[in-house]
């Protein structure tokens, strides 16, 4: 795209001269074509063997409607438009985070959670269309600026050096844009360094050293493919350089390895460290996406089926979209559609979408009530299964009180010096010797019966239990395995049936 190229700067003016002030106003597809025009028109002045601008304009289009427009609507947000360009753009990472905040804060230079919750839901959606979403903590950004605002003490609004403080730590969800300049910034390094396992000298692109061991040092290509020399542990610490190092960085490091030097490797496993700011709580669940059989637990008359023009990614956001409303349903106590939101509208406007789930942020909830989709599904999944073994356990007690009683009944045969009755799954009916012994036979069958009927119920719940562990099974191994085409090919196949819409109903 030779976004590269364009400085921060050089952005700013562009959407100024097209008067892109409004960031919540949408853009058409002439619009979005005419500001990369000028955009790229001022890169050919300046690289004019780099940069073909009918080229240029038309893939920076796709790629744009591509992250942003997955329903090709042909329209996106201004604030959409933004992100896009500046993440991409050449500038250093502080500057592009004090712009970005700038564009969501308000005119008093402070942002709250609902417009933080926007600019990162933009964010994003980079990697996400990526398919790389998922090493960032998937697409729900609610642990992120909750993250935020708890790094911020909990204040209800938050300023920009507050927000470029959180941001050096680089979250989880926004660790992929310091990454990014960091590849970029390695892409010509050369590290005075051999390395210790393929031995090439010197180290071009990403130098690792060992906090370990002394003058220890992995190419990217030996460390991407997880290679090691003798006597190093892959939870042995190390540190990533993607510029040549420093006296005093070479000075650190020895210090480093010093220290290390005196500690086991069993401090080492117990102590991992991470180098970004883990955002993921113990209430969002799972490190995935959000799962595609929430889509069964929503009313058949409400389902979107009107969009077989839909993406497969598209598809996921629209999976989100149904998750996202199906917590609001659970803080309305059951409400499907607030006053805000008709039946009749299109489940295609994602600007709608990111308004709402948004608002939500603003709105403190319990900690009993479930605080993100992996959630909902967990508690989901628990009550189902707990149903089913509050009924297993009831149909078993029934079971033992039906083996008690007939016990009774046969102890009373004994005394009264009656032939014994036979077990209950071998009597055959015999000519009755009194009325008594008529009544006792007769009582002794229905609780035969009974007793075939419980087990046969039992057996059918079991089987029943199984199906859903099974399933639930089968939908880990395809989200973790397939790519998603395959995987939303086999969930039609398999949730979708009758069978199944009749039994997660």
């Amino acid at each position: 795209l030779t976004v590269d190229l364009l400085s921060l700067s050089a952005a700013c003016d562009a959407l100024d001269q097209h008067n892109l002030k409004q960031n919540d106003q949408p853009m058409d597809i002439l619009q979005i074509i005419n500001c990369l025009t000028t955009i790229y028109d001022r890169l050919e002045q300046e690289h004019n063997n780099l940069v073909n601008v009918p080229l240029c304009v038309d893939m920076c289009l796709n790629w744009l409607l591509n992250v942003y427009d997955t329903g090709r609507t042909g329209r996106i947000r201004v604030l959409s438009f933004k992100t896009g360009v500046v993440s991409l753009c050449k500038a250093h990472l502080e500057d592009k985070y004090r712009y970005l905040f700038k564009q969501v804060a308000s005119s008093t230079g402070f942002c709250d959670q609902r417009r933080l919750g926007l600019l990162l839901h933009d964010s994003i959606q980079i990697p996400r269309q990526l398919g790389e979403v998922a090493s960032f903590g998937g697409s729900n950004i609610e642990p992120s600026v909750r993250s935020c605002f708890q790094f911020a003490n909990n204040k209800p609004e938050i300023e920009a050096a507050l927000f470029l403080d959180w941001m050096r730590l680089e979250p989880q969800s926004m660790v992929w844009l310091p990454v990014l300049h960091r590849v970029a910034a390695a892409e010509t390094a050369k590290h005075q360094a051999k390395c210790n396992i393929c031995k090439e000298c010197p180290i071009i692109g990403f130098r690792y050293r060992s906090l370990k061991h002394f003058n220890y040092d992995i190419c990217q290509s030996c460390f991407f493919s997880g290679r090691v020399a003798k006597g190093h542990k892959m939870h042995y610490p190390m540190v990533e350089y993607c510029t040549p190092t420093t006296s005093g960085e070479d000075v650190r490091d020895f210090a480093k390895v010093l220290k290390n030097k005196f500690r086991t490797k069993r401090y080492f496993a117990k102590h991992p460290r991470m180098g970004y700011l883990p955002v993921q709580t113990v209430l969002e669940g799972d490190n995935m996406e959000t799962p595609v059989t929430l889509i069964n637990f929503w009313p058949v008359d409400s389902a979107p089926a009107s969009s077989p023009q839909l993406s497969h990614d598209d598809t996921h956001s629209r999976i989100e979209h149904y998750a996202s409303r199906l917590a609001e349903m659970e803080n309305s106590n059951g409400s499907y559609l607030n006053d805000s939101i008709s039946p009749n509208e299109s489940i295609d406007d994602e600007h709608l979408l990111i308004q709402h789930y948004c608002q939500s942020l603003n709105q403190e909830s319990p900690l009993s009530q479930p605080r993100s989709p992996a959630q909902i599904l967990i508690s989901l999944e628990s009550e189902e299964r707990g149903e089913l073994e509050r009924i297993l356990a009831d149909l078993e007690e029934e079971n033992r009180n039906l083996q008690a009683e007939y016990d009774r009944l046969k102890q009373q045969h004994d005394h009264k010096g009656l032939s014994p009755l036979p077990s209950p799954p071998e009597m055959m009916p015999v000519s009755p010797q009194s009325p008594r012994d008529a009544e006792l036979i007769a009582e002794a069958k229905l609780l035969r019966q009974h007793k075939g009927r419980l087990e046969a119920r039992m057996q059918i719940l079991e089987d029943h239990n199984k199906q859903l562990e099974s399933q639930l099974h089968r939908l880990r191994q395809l989200l973790e395995q397939a790519s998603p085409q395959a995987f939303l090919f086999k969930i039609s196949v398999e949730l979708f049936s009758k069978q199944d819409v009749k039994c997660y109903q």
